[in-house]
């Protein structure tokens, strides 16, 4: 029987495992050598590589080669330095010390165990485990979670706990899996080439917390002409939703042909569906408005009224808290007023023609900037067009914005004197 080749480090070569990394070598966990042994050896080979001649300079990288197993022309890089060659630790991969299963164990003890700290959920861990039921623990993986440190579970969790934030601070519940099932996705290659097809979205008023109830505005922006109507509400449910597209689409100028929304209970439910979709409840209607519904977790499919979220909404209310039958009615009598007048017919817009990629970069064209009505001018008839260019003339900007300045001042000091007198019952 052979004996296996004994190398350097006191094991058979075939169970030897070497990673270079930054010209600083890794050696092996189990070795029968040190690390400090093997970096002064590479220093000795280094001093007699200097005035070797070649055919010894060759056998000085067969020895390294074969001893250290590191690759030729990282021992014939680390040789030609000009001063003896210094090891310190490099930024490379760091040695993983638990195993991914011990790390799957971890987060699902963080989550059963009511998801505390890093500190907390280290501490609770020993009192915890003895009575954990899990049949997939063996005595390796208990060891392990034992072992822990806190700044390892802490780096261990940092994963679930943004991904449970991004959960806790969306205002968006998923909806019915019955109306989810009668409601298609749409479909994203689809561009409308008339006005009429329309994405919907909802904005918390909540001023950074989600508890409690708070205003919402409903937001609905037709992707053709960018024409924008808002609608504030009191409560977000299907049966409010439902009243407020019912007003938004007796204030457009033009009939809604589908409608494109996320996948929120606020949307998804019978009310919404029953009210725009089913024949038998299209009683007042002449034709049934399409639904359709985005791919879960996809914000882009959406993208065109979340762009107006911002410009439409949070630059003209901000980010605060309101609440309350009466500020629903201000914020209505401003999105109703100067608001639409003042978007719709004089802030252009600049809409994205074509974007292409070279390279690292995208290389984007743009439309030339246009107000929402004067991209709808081509889609109306005749009258209607009269109708709404006389609006235009009647309409002067200037007063508008003096007019929504001052609303916004009363909105702002009615809703600072509402929080006063609420600060005064606060427990």
């Amino acid at each position: 029987m052979k004996t296996p080749d004994i190398g350097l480090l006191g094991q058979p070569e075939k169970e030897k495992i070497w990673d270079i990394s930054h010209n600083s070598p890794v050696f092996p966990e189990v070795s029968l050598v040190s690390i400090q042994a093997i970096q002064e050896y590479l220093a000795l080979l280094w001093h007699q590589y200097q005035d070797a001649s070649r055919p010894v300079k060759s056998k000085i990288l067969d020895e390294i080669e074969k001893n250290v197993k590191m690759h030729r022309k990282a021992a014939i890089r680390l040789m030609n330095k000009p001063e003896e060659p210094i090891f310190a630790r490099g930024k490379g991969k760091s040695v993983n010390s638990y195993s991914d299963k011990s790390k799957a164990l971890l987060k699902a003890f963080w989550e059963e165990q009511g998801r505390l700290g890093g500190v907390r959920t280290k501490a609770s861990i020993p009192i915890w485990i003895d009575k954990w039921d899990k049949a997939d623990m063996d005595d390796l993986t208990r060891f392990e979670l034992l072992s822990m440190s806190e700044s390892t579970v802490e780096r261990t969790l940092k994963k679930p706990k943004a991904e449970f934030r991004r959960r806790q601070n969306t205002g968006t519940k998923p909806g019915t899996s019955k109306v989810k099932t009668l409601i298609p996705i749409r479909d994203l290659e689809f561009e409308p080439q008339e006005p009429g097809h329309c994405e919907i979205d909802c904005v918390a008023h909540c001023g950074g917390s989600l508890s409690g109830e708070f205003i919402w505005t409903l937001t609905l922006t037709d992707i053709k002409t960018g024409i924008t109507e808002c609608e504030a509400l009191q409560f977000k449910n299907g049966f409010e939703v439902q009243l407020a597209l019912h007003r938004i689409e007796e204030r457009l100028p033009f009939k809604i042909i589908a409608l494109y929304m996320d996948n929120g209970s606020e949307f998804l439910n019978q009310d919404v569906y029953k009210r725009f979709s089913l024949k038998k409840m299209q009683i007042d209607r002449k034709d049934i408005i399409k639904l359709f519904r985005s791919r879960p977790y996809k914000k882009n499919d959406q993208c065109f009224v979340e762009q107006k979220n911002y410009t439409h909404v949070r630059e003209l209310f901000g980010y605060d808290r309101f609440s309350g039958k009466l500020m629903v009615q201000l914020m209505n009598n401003i999105y109703r007023n100067e608001w639409s007048t003042l978007t719709n017919f004089f802030y252009p817009q600049i809409r994205l023609k074509s974007k292409e990629r070279i390279g690292s970069k995208v290389k984007r064209k743009f439309h030339e900037p246009k107000t929402p009505f004067e991209l709808l001018k081509g889609f109306l008839s005749e009258e209607d067009l009269k109708q709404l260019e006389a609006k235009a003339e009647e309409s002067n900007p200037f007063t508008l914005r003096k007019k929504l300045k001052k609303k916004l001042r009363e909105f702002s000091a009615y809703n600072s004197r509402s929080a006063e007198r609420l600060g005064k019952y606060a427990v």
